[in-house]
């Protein structure tokens, strides 16, 4: 029969062999790219939440926070510009929690597809994707995001969804005016990126 020190030479002899040299081992994350939206808008040291206090987020510089609980009772959180040129919104992905902790199996990207789905599907007018679904990473938070525009003059609407860890949430920017600018457009993307950027949940 093999006794106790005779068990545990092998290890010490491992770990020797292991922790004898400086050089150590290390699993780098694979780098993510840079992506197109820089995270470099204005933000005020003003936080606000959500209405149930699950999200939050810096405040940009020149947008307020709003409500319409009567007709848009399902968005969580919701910004808007002051000129009211455009607005940001925080709505979950109504779902029950079956399909929640089947969803979570799969990549964000998978989320978003349904997410953009559910757009096509419900629209009032035909969507055309300027954007198809793309992963990137913001923080220490891997999302996806889709850019969409409804019917013909409309301007280009990106949504993002991420996983707060209890639920899919879909963070929406719209700008009102239909005569936003390419590059006004691109701007108000970085808003959104950057107030992602901010984002606490729990």
């Amino acid at each position: 029969m093999r006794t106790f020190p005779s068990l545990l030479l092998p290890v010490l002899l491992l770990l020797t062999a292991c922790g004898g040299g400086k050089e150590t081992v290390s699993v780098k994350e694979p780098e993510w790219p840079k992506y197109r939206y820089v995270a470099s808008a204005e933000l005020t040291q003003d936080y606000i939440a959500s209405r149930d206090g699950t999200l939050r987020v810096l405040r940009p510089d020149g947008w307020q926070k709003t409500s319409d609980p009567e007709n848009a009772p399902s968005i969580l959180l919701w910004l808007v510009r002051e000129d009211y040129s455009a607005s940001l919104s925080f709505t979950p992905m109504q779902m029950d929690p079956a399909l929640y902790t089947t969803l979570k199996k799969e990549r964000i990207d998978a989320v978003a597809r349904v997410s953009l789905s559910l757009k096509e599907r419900y629209a009032e007018d035909s969507v055309s994707v300027v954007q198809p679904v793309e992963l990137f990473k913001v923080g220490d938070r891997i999302s996806a995001a889709y850019e969409y525009r409804v019917g013909a003059a409309q301007p280009v609407i990106r949504v993002v969804v991420f996983d707060t860890g209890s639920r899919f949430m879909e963070c929406t920017l719209y700008p009102a005016s239909v005569e936003v600018t390419p590059a006004e457009n691109r701007r108000l993307f970085e808003v959104q990126q950057t107030v992602l950027a901010s984002l606490v949940t729990r």
